[in-house]
């Protein structure tokens, strides 16, 4: 019996070592095939100006980065111990793509560190984000903000308190002056409101006509609306692009053109005399036709956040550089680059903005032009083109929209 027992109990043991050999075996498989694929997705968007990289891992990843010159570039040494082949397969598409960064390359550098370095062209713009789940990477010819948390869905209000997602676009258009406040008047009586209100409404209508976009008009008729009533307006209709559309007036009857401005940064100053001007006079209209504009109530108080923020400030700049492009195809520029200075109605909604100024009704020959029908449409035309041109530029998560772009 004893002899017996011996037996079954070296049969049991066997039994146990094969179990636990099988199961380290899976468990080995298992941890293979997680260091192998620690990288969720490694994504990249190139256009001539800028290129964006973001590699997402599945689990928590320590790496560090640094950027470098003579060539210039920007390295990052991942602690892993393997290459996915999703890092390979982003390195290929880059080197097959014409863009900002001239040459991708990735390698183990160590037993448990793999480098992707990457080559830059000169004298460019570079941003690095991210934490131990996500990198990201921007490489641009433009000013970069210097607060972009999150470039592909900034973390401005909108996005950050979840309350401006929306499934379209939502384009509020301000037609500026109204009612008792004429704005500029051209030699034939022609007034700044009813042009304005017009340019608005043809440039609604059509925007009403694109898939994914709607239009919102602060005033739809000859009245005047105080600047904290469009404001509450606006904000009500959460728009992710704001556009105040004015045409100019100045002493000089030979001064013509359009213009589009921004608002600066709180370190800027107006960027021309002339953009200081018009804005000091759209302002003192403001306070001449609504005096309590500096004695807002509390609930207007709170929407009156500063658009210099970098962020916002970037993407309308961006949408400003558009529209401008698009104008100049209808009438002469009076300025050929977006026009930064204060301007009240800018500075009282935190979504991208801009305020155009169409032509001068000073100009007898603008004045001609902005009478007629025919041309007020190429203006709302050329708007909606830049518009639509930076739509198609901008990731539509940075704009608080949701919108597939399949």
């Amino acid at each position: 019996m004893l002899g017996g027992n011996t037996v079954m109990h070296q049969s049991f043991i066997k039994i146990l070592l094969s179990i636990f050999l099988y199961t380290a075996l899976i468990v080995g498989v298992i941890s293979a095939n997680e260091e192998k694929n620690y990288i969720e997705s490694a994504t990249y968007k190139i256009d001539k100006k800028q290129t964006f990289i973001e590699i997402k891992f599945s689990r928590d990843t320590k790496y560090q980065y640094n950027q470098l010159q003579n060539p210039d570039r920007l390295y990052f040494d991942l602690e892993v111990s393997s290459i996915d082949t999703k890092l390979n397969a982003l390195v290929r598409a880059l080197n097959e793509k014409t863009g900002l960064l001239t040459k991708a390359v990735i390698a183990k550098n160590k037993p448990n560190i793999v480098r992707i370095v990457f080559q830059l062209s000169p004298d460019i713009n570079t941003r690095v984000n991210g934490n131990n789940r996500v990198i990201k990477i921007l490489t641009s010819r433009n000013e970069i903000p210097d607060l972009i948390d999150n470039f592909y869905q900034a973390e401005s209000t909108q996005t950050k308190n979840k309350i401006w997602e929306k499934d379209q676009y939502v384009i509020a258009i301000d037609a500026g002056h109204g009612g008792k406040d004429p704005g500029a008047v051209g030699r034939k009586g022609t007034t700044e409101k009813s042009i304005n209100l017009s340019i608005a409404k043809k440039l609604k209508k059509y925007i009403d006509k694109e898939p994914n976009m709607k239009a919102v008009l602060t005033r739809d008729k000859d009245v005047y609306v105080k600047l904290r009533d469009r404001i509450k307006k606006i904000r009500k209709h959460q728009p992710t692009i704001f556009i105040s559309i004015h045409a100019d007036g100045a002493k000089n009857r030979k001064a013509s053109g359009s213009s589009v401005f921004i608002l600066p940064r709180k370190d800027e100053v107006a960027s021309s005399r002339y953009a200081k001007n018009v804005a000091d006079k759209e302002n003192e209209m403001d306070l001449l036709f609504d005096p309590d504009i500096d004695n807002r109530d509390k609930d207007t108080q709170k929407t009156i956040i500063d658009l210099s923020q970098n962020v916002t400030r970037y993407l309308s700049e961006q949408l400003g550089t558009s529209v401008l492009k698009r104008i100049g195809k209808v009438n002469n520029l009076h300025k050929k680059k977006v026009e930064k200075a204060n301007f009240a109605v800018l500075k009282s909604i935190d979504v991208c903005s801009i305020l155009v100024e169409t032509a001068f009704l000073s100009n007898s020959e603008e004045e001609k032009q902005l009478r007629t029908a025919a041309y007020q449409d190429k203006l709302a035309l050329a708007i909606l083109k830049g518009i639509k041109e930076f739509l198609k530029n901008t990731p539509p998560e940075q704009l608080g929209v949701r919108i597939s772009r399949n």
